[in-house]
């Protein structure tokens, strides 16, 4: 997710101005947050039966 958040901000970047480049700067934001959030989770607990 680290990947896919720096190739938006990238293209993003490249674009540079109008909606698209909102949109590409929206998913690098989302997908940023959700790396973040997939590596400081805590791992789940196994069930006992």
């Amino acid at each position: 997710m680290l990947v896919a958040a720096a190739l938006a901000v990238w293209k993003g970047w490249q674009i540079h101005r109008g909606e698209t480049a909102v949109l590409a700067f929206g998913l690098g934001a989302l997908a940023l947050a959700l790396a973040i959030w997939h590596l400081t989770r805590k791992p789940p607990r196994a069930r006992v039966r």
